[in-house]
């Protein structure tokens, strides 16, 4: 063979593949700074600049990511959501634990990573943000209350809580949780593992009929 008649080989740059990954690496910690930041203290008084000097990088940096802020916040929160929808499937998933028990695993998990009022924040960054943004946003969050209507669904045909709406159960469950992002939560309860019992026990006493399908948390005083 004559290798002389042989054209160049094009020389693939070693540095990309490397870029790419510390790219990927950079995107996914300066998503998981601005979710932090946004939840602790809201939409507008978080800036660009603040979000950069957290994750330790330019400004600039971050409009290499993103394009603007209501991008970032929309990118940040639907991460975390999808986060949180992962780690609320792998608990509920458990078959053969009692819905009781992965409820109390769920409250508690949420409980150890307290932040301010979605809602209340999400009111507050509307007006930056677009319709189809708004709805990215939504959609993540309703893929949370859709894996706990599922389990709530299996447990109303297996009679261990009541025929009631599970899309209403999974929402009232979240709202109740929301009491561990408030100060006076610290009143009820001096940590995650105790406020999850009892808020888990007070939803339990609304939905639930039969008390052998409860095996955690505190028991009810007997009437004798």
């Amino acid at each position: 063979m004559n290798f002389s008649q042989q054209g160049p080989k094009t020389k693939r740059s070693p540095g990309r593949p490397k870029r790419q990954e510390q790219a990927g690496e950079t995107n996914l910690f300066i998503l998981k700074t601005a979710s932090e930041l946004f939840m602790e203290y809201g939409y507008e008084p978080i800036s660009l600049q603040q979000i950069a000097k957290a994750c330790g990088v330019t400004k600039a940096s971050i409009y290499y990511h993103f394009e603007n802020k209501a991008q970032l916040f929309t990118a940040a929160v639907t991460a975390m959501m999808e986060k949180a929808q992962s780690s609320s499937q792998q608990i509920m998933s458990q078959q053969d634990m009692p819905l009781y028990d992965r409820l109390v695993m769920l409250a508690e998990r949420k409980l150890r990573f307290p932040h301010g009022d979605f809602e209340t924040i999400l009111r507050e960054a509307a007006d930056s943000l677009s319709k189809e943004q708004l709805e990215s946003i939504r959609r993540s969050e309703e893929s949370i209350h859709d894996v706990l209507t599922v389990s709530f669904t299996e447990a109303i045909e297996k009679g261990e809580v009541r025929p009631l709406h599970p899309l209403l159960m999974a929402h009232t469950l979240a709202s109740m949780l929301m009491l561990g992002n408030r100060e006076v939560a610290k009143e009820f309860a001096p940590s995650p593992t105790e406020l999850a019992h009892d808020i888990i026990l007070m939803f339990w006493n609304g939905v639930g009929l039969n008390p052998e399908f409860r095996s955690g948390g505190s028991q009810m005083p007997s009437d004798s």
